[in-house]
């Protein structure tokens, strides 16, 4: 026979292990490596460790991020799939890597010419639909975006003055194959598709004069100002998304409060890549200006009438599939709303 003692007793006991089990459950680790697009000790990859660090710190160590280099497990055009089939938990890729999987990726990723910072873009992805489009482009990949994050937007290095679209007629330009390559082409630009490696000797060797690389940062970085002696800055024609997404099941791993915590820590990683890269493109700017080298600012006038160009390829790539057509559509809608186009 159970004596009401020993009941109580027993239910005592009862609560005492539930109370020592929900904090087990409660402080699972989630561990994950995640590989970005960035070289070891650059301003980009020091941002990004400086978001796995403020993500351990938000959620008391229950999800730890190891923040590998560009390169660093798989090759940089590998890691979709490395993150698809669960060999990496996260990659932050430049988006367009993937136009080749679906020409929506490079449409959501870089919709060249249309905004003039990237705090318009970071409200349109927020609060405007843009990162729900995105999650629809990875579903098949089973990869989940957690956010999104820009660099700023892109300069172009220039040979000769180039004030206006007007100027652009004739300018042999380094141009990746895709839509950046369309839009000069109306402009009269003569696209020449060199990798990388090889922008700087070709400004060198004069078989271009001008080249779609990055930033003005960045450009300074590899040594473009020493061949070309002006700088479109701030930039117009590109600035792409860089996505942190995760496998499907780590992130149906989690707690809904670590979603959470993860969503606004990427919003805040967003922030302060922005900010971190005008700090370095601000101080880059006034070293150039000592080296004699000139930045061209665009009108707002003559900005318009680029983006009025761009937009007749951005309707020809929107016709592509229904999620480039959605991914168009609604960025269009948002720049209206913003009065960037009529």
């Amino acid at each position: 026979m159970v004596s009401r003692r020993n009941m109580i007793a027993g239910g005592a006991s009862l609560a005492a292990a539930a109370t020592l089990a929900a904090p087990a459950i409660a402080q699972k680790t989630h561990r994950w490596r995640i590989q970005t697009l960035w070289q070891a000790g650059t301003v980009n990859q020091q941002a990004f460790e400086r978001f796995c660090d403020n993500v351990k710190a938000a959620t008391d160590g229950r999800v730890q991020i190891t923040p590998l280099a560009s390169g660093a497990a798989v090759g940089q055009q590998e890691t979709l799939d490395a993150v698809s089939r669960g060999l990496l938990d996260g990659h932050h890729p430049a988006t367009v890597y993937w136009t080749g999987r679906n020409p929506a990726f490079g449409v959501i990723g870089d919709l060249n010419g249309a905004y003039d910072t990237p705090y318009q873009a970071q409200d349109y992805f927020e609060n405007y639909g843009g990162l729900d489009v995105l999650k629809e482009i990875y579903k098949p990949f089973k990869i989940y975006p957690m956010g999104v994050a820009w660099w700023g937007m892109e300069s172009i290095p220039v040979a000769r003055p180039v004030k206006s679209p007007d100027d652009l007629k004739g300018l042999k330009m380094r141009l990746p194959q895709g839509m950046s390559a369309d839009i000069f082409a109306k402009f009269g630009v003569v696209a020449v598709n060199l990798p990388g490696t090889e922008v700087f000797s070709g400004l060198d060797r004069g078989v271009i004069e001008a080249a779609d690389w990055g930033t003005l940062g960045m450009n300074a970085e590899i040594g473009l100002h020493e061949k070309a002696k002006w700088a479109l800055f701030p930039g117009f024609h590109s600035m792409p998304v860089g996505d942190v997404s995760v496998n499907q099941d780590r992130w149906d791993a989690l707690t809904p409060d670590l979603k959470a915590i993860l969503t606004m820590a990427v919003r805040d990683y967003c922030r302060d890549m922005i900010q971190s890269v005008a700090r370095q493109d601000s101080t880059v700017a006034v070293s150039l200006a000592e080296k004699k080298v000139e930045m061209i600012s665009w009108s707002p006038d003559a900005r318009r009438k680029f983006r009025t160009v761009a937009e007749e390829v951005w309707q020809q790539y929107a016709q592509k599939n229904e999620l480039c057509k959605k991914a168009v559509d609604g960025q269009v809608a948002y720049l209206k709303s913003r009065g960037l186009i009529g």
